[in-house]
């Protein structure tokens, strides 16, 4: 791992506080700074590589990340997260933040993800059964250091701006999916798997399949879960309360 990388921890609980500072110690990050919140941080600290937010409601999370942003342009923000519903994580994706890990993940899980975070320029959601990842633009082009994680060449700028119904609306027109396509995209962000697609949809695995094949194609993508992703993006899915599983 890249060595001696600079970190902040921003978390108003000291007990998790001092967790988190004692587990990025042990694997080589440098913590210059612990704060109980962004309003806390000291003006004359110089720019850290990593910040760490401890758990907040979304639009907190959000508007703090804003805030370090402003301050540290060049910092990867990552949140610790108790629960998102597909609603907040898209709000999350349209943040500052680089990355969303939840607190129930493992330590071994947690500092595996930061280094990825830190070591690449791809923000990084994590959900229950594991890593979806998004390709941060450079220069235009995306980029995908690490085999592991998933490019995102989606076209970005062919949606309307008046709100989630409208993005997707518009999304699917200029996509050119079909209604039974837009219903398998929704499925593939609930994470479930062709089978359960099929049998939703009283049709065969096989024809399934072929739905998906023409799904990826249209919106130029090369796996379910960077179509998770995209989906997500443009507010697919935002309708569902329940946590977004990443497709196998």
């Amino acid at each position: 791992m890249e060595q001696g990388i600079t970190a902040v921890v921003i978390e108003p609980r000291s007990l998790v506080r001092e967790a988190l500072m004692s587990l990025l110690t042990s694997h080589s990050y440098r913590v210059v700074g612990n704060f109980g919140s962004t309003a806390d941080i000291d003006k004359s600290l110089p720019a850290p590589g990593l910040v760490v937010l401890g758990a907040l409601p979304v639009e907190e999370a959000a508007s703090a990340a804003g805030s370090i942003r402003a301050r540290w342009a060049k910092a990867k923000i990552v949140l610790l997260f108790e629960r998102a519903s597909a609603a907040d994580i898209q709000k999350l994706l349209a943040s500052e933040i680089d990355g969303c890990i939840p607190l129930s993940a493992s330590p071994g899980a947690l500092t595996g993800t930061l280094q990825q975070i830190t070591k690449s320029g791809h923000r990084i959601v994590v959900l229950q059964t594991g890593p979806l990842a998004i390709a941060r633009s450079t220069g235009g082009q995306e980029k995908a250091d690490e085999p592991a994680v998933a490019q995102n060449d989606a076209a970005p700028a062919d949606v309307a701006q008046n709100g989630p119904t409208d993005r997707k609306t518009s999304v699917s027109i200029v996509h050119g999916l079909s209604q039974r396509e837009e219903q398998i995209l929704k499925s593939v962000v609930r994470g479930h798997s062709n089978k359960m697609i099929a049998r939703t949809c009283g049709v065969t695995d096989s024809t399934i399949k072929v739905h998906m094949k023409s799904i990826l194609r249209k919106i130029r993508v090369e796996n379910r879960t960077q179509a998770a992703i995209w989906a997500l993006e443009r507010g697919y899915g935002a309708e569902s309360t329940q946590q977004v599983k990443a497709a196998a």
